[in-house]
């Protein structure tokens, strides 16, 4: 786990949270990684039971999600599953269908396209963890841009996870900045065949602690910054 980077103090951000949840400003989200085929049967109970108590955000709902203009009788729930593993469109797409809940993809935008042969090594140099056992042998590990561009069709979301599962730090330099959030948009988009509005950093650092990546983030047409304890605004 990296550490925790915060704009301000930990009891200037506890407090900021305090005043949010106490005006009901909750937006509920369940995250997984990667979800091997084991573990079918224990997500399967657990959607079962989301499905009475919550409804889906969706793509097209997320804004009132976001903005406390939200419609429905029960609270909505956002399933996030980090990294675009294959096993998340092999065995929870399934889960998520079956109970009626939009699954929100957050991709590093490399990932994708990094060769079948190369997949494992390029996970273990960037901190993306996959299953002790290796379901795929010899095969490829991450979702192609073919099954990501169905499954948006098909009303599940995606966000950037940054283009190589990076960490930022309050120093980054603007051409590592450039390469992890503009060149991230234009494979996202290339890649989906349509724009992504959220953005996500390893380790989930939120806007302040680097303004120089908070503004280009802006630059390249991201909206919302999912962090540690927050969905911020960026425009």
């Amino acid at each position: 786990m990296g550490e925790l980077r915060l704009p301000g103090s930990f009891d200037e951000t506890l407090a900021t949270l305090v005043q949010g949840l106490s005006a009901g400003r909750v937006l509920r989200v369940v995250n997984f990684h990667a979800t091997p085929s084991w573990r079918r049967d224990e997500y399967r109970r657990q959607f079962e039971t989301y499905a009475r108590l919550f409804a889906p955000i969706t793509p097209r709902n997320f804004g009132t999600a976001f903005d406390g203009t939200w419609a429905e009788a029960r609270p909505g729930l956002m399933p996030v599953l980090f990294e675009g593993f294959r096993d998340n469109v092999d065995v929870m797409v399934p889960v998520l269908e079956e109970f009626g809940f939009a699954g929100w993809f957050f991709v590093p935008s490399a990932f994708p396209a990094v060769g079948a042969q190369v997949q494992r090594s390029f996970a273990a140099a960037h901190m993306l963890h996959l299953p002790k056992r290796d379901e795929y042998p010899g095969e490829r590990v991450v979702m192609t841009w073919d099954e990501a561009r169905d499954l948006a069709g098909r009303g599940h979301g995606f966000a950037c996870h940054s283009r190589s599962h990076f960490d930022l730090q309050p120093d980054t330099p603007d051409h590592v900045l450039w390469d992890e959030i503009h060149t991230a948009a234009t494979e996202m988009r290339a890649g989906l065949e349509q724009a992504v509005e959220i953005f996500c950093w390893l380790h989930g650092a939120e806007a302040g602690v680097n303004p120089r990546a908070d503004a280009m983030l802006t630059e390249a047409g991201f909206r919302y910054l999912f962090s540690n304890f927050k969905v911020q605004r960026l425009a």
